[in-house]
């Protein structure tokens, strides 16, 4: 079973993101491109409170009234949050359609270039889940249980083998894939999660390259 839908991050930072709708749906979507460094524009003639607040502030762009064709000329992507009127539907997707953004209309799949998973986030892990379409709720059911997991955990070593990992680049050391995922044990991510960083640190380049090796190691500041 082929599944017509491709799994991508976007880069979002300092690209024009559009939202149509200024209600709750509108606000959860604005939240999200805020926070992968979008510029954020919202067209809508009314907004609910949080979403004028923003504006108030600042932080995202506001054009009060509905959608007119043009507002999509210099848009990269596109969300239309508040999905009750048809024509606009059709009509935000034919102009983006022109212009080669992406755009997604919520809950009509049929409209939408991309679909947006349900995220579940630790630290600077995300895991995006996707039914294709099929059922927004089985996600929302992936993401909850992965969110609560144990599993999802192993996202606080992200710090820690970020920093080890450039420093195995600017030595030239080369760590295979498969040795790497065999480092990173139980002992490891309870080690770190205690706090001890310092001793997380040599642990990890310990196992990555030899005890020998590593009692050799450049000793930078912990």
């Amino acid at each position: 079973m082929h599944n017509k839908y491709y799994p991508v991050y976007l880069d979002l930072e300092e690209r024009s993101c559009i939202v149509i709708g200024g209600n709750d749906e509108a606000l959860r979507k604005v939240h999200g491109l805020l926070d992968s460094l979008g510029l954020v524009t919202v067209i809508a003639p009314e907004l609910n409170s949080e979403l004028q607040e923003m504006v108030e502030r600042g932080v995202i762009s506001w054009k009060d009234r509905n959608y007119q064709a043009g507002d999509l000329q210099e848009a990269f992507l596109a969300i239309v949050a508040d999905t009750s009127n048809a024509k606009i539907n059709l009509q935000a997707t034919t102009e983006a359609k022109e212009h080669n953004v992406l755009i997604n209309v919520m809950d009509v799949t049929h409209m939408c270039s991309f679909i947006a998973p349900a995220i579940a986030r630790r630290g600077s892990i995300t895991l995006a889940i996707s039914s294709g379409g099929a059922s927004p709720a089985l996600t929302r059911k992936f993401r909850e249980m992965l969110s609560e997991s144990k599993v999802l955990e192993w996202a606080d070593l992200a710090p820690l083998l970020s920093e080890v990992r450039k420093e195995l680049r600017n030595l030239e050391i080369r760590v295979t894939p498969d040795h790497w995922q065999t480092c990173l044990t139980e002992e490891l991510l309870e080690t770190y999660q205690a706090g001890d960083r310092a001793k997380a640190h040599q642990k990890l380049i310990a196992a990555l390259i030899g005890n020998q090796e590593a009692s050799e190691y450049p000793k930078g500041d912990m």
